[in-house]
């Protein structure tokens, strides 16, 4: 009867992207539904709240306490093979950051970049070079190099449209990198409703490698290069935590907040039982974090760099 039920809503709810009505209900999460377009092959967070702000409370921003101090070296470490993945396709020019937190990216690339920093209004962010406005109705007034969806496209419900406006403020032969949770990998399958990665309802949107590409304006942007990405910061935690909501039954951001980081503590084996588990995802091509890159104009490319 359940089963029967959401069938029934599902008919009456459409793909945000391809706005079509071919999708199936996957599963509840966070007391919201998870559905799965069979057409652009791409996941979506339903109903979208209108209040979402109160789910991105201050710790999400600005971590404080030990968890804060953790999560900040990891990721200002981590952060230095986005810097290699630039190098390897630009020498210098202009960098757009969307989604940018505190733009601690844009202190990585040198001299020879200019990073702008983008966030949403709404950001509890203190750097002032950080610039908060709606990305769909800003206006740059002038075109970038590329633009970097660093773990950002997930939290938009339109990630097509986000994908359209960076293509109109790219340069000729301009790149667009995004990284991304991969929603069809081995360990979503595997934690279905209580995935970290799955996020609802800060995580609007669920791509998949071959999902994104079809939200791609064809005409404009030509994928060249996509894989899977060993990102330490994100993977074994991410494990550790989905390990840890099927004990609690529900999603919990046990991230947010010091005291459960104690709770974490005595299970060093867990930590490196994932550790190894995360290496093997990567080595299979099973990795939960995914990199596309993606060029403005049609070009010829490697079919071995698109295997994913």
């Amino acid at each position: 009867m359940r089963a029967e039920k959401n069938s029934i809503k599902s008919n009456k709810i459409k793909c945000p992207n391809c706005i079509t009505s071919q999708i199936f209900f996957k599963y509840e999460s966070n007391k919201f539904q998870i559905y799965f377009c069979k057409k652009c092959l791409n996941g979506f967070t339903y109903p979208i709240p209108k209040n979402l702000d109160r789910y991105y409370s201050d710790s999400y921003w600005i971590p404080k306490g030990l968890i804060g101090i953790l999560k900040d070296t990891f990721y200002h470490i981590f952060q230095i093979r986005r810097k290699y993945w630039i190098l390897n396709f630009l020498k210098n020019g202009e960098i757009l950051d969307v989604g940018s937190g505190e733009g601690i990216f844009s202190k990585l690339l040198g001299k020879n970049f200019k990073v702008t920093s983008l966030d949403i209004p709404s950001a509890k962010i203190v750097n002032p070079e950080v610039i908060k406005a709606d990305f769909l109705k800003w206006n740059p007034g002038k075109k970038f190099d590329a633009i970097v969806f660093w773990e950002s496209l997930e939290h938009t419900a339109y990630p097509q449209k986000y994908i359209k406006k960076a293509a109109s403020i790219l340069k000729p032969e301009g790149y667009i990198f995004i990284e991304f949770p991969r929603y069809d990998c081995w360990e979503a399958s595997l934690f279905k409703n209580l995935w970290f990665h799955l996020d609802p309802p800060r995580h609007l949107s669920h791509l998949t490698p071959n999902g994104l590409n079809n939200l791609l304006p064809r005409t404009k942007l030509t994928t060249i290069y996509r894989c899977g990405v060993f990102a330490l910061e994100y993977t074994i935690g991410g494990f550790v935590a989905s390990i840890l909501n099927l004990f609690s039954k529900q999603p919990v951001d046990f991230f947010q907040s010091s005291k459960n980081l104690l709770l974490i503590l005595p299970l060093i084996p867990l930590i490196f039982i994932s550790t190894l588990i995360e290496i093997l995802f990567f080595l299979l091509g099973q990795s939960p974090i995914f990199l596309t890159v993606v060029k403005k104009g049609r070009t010829n490319i490697d079919s071995d760099l698109l295997k994913s």
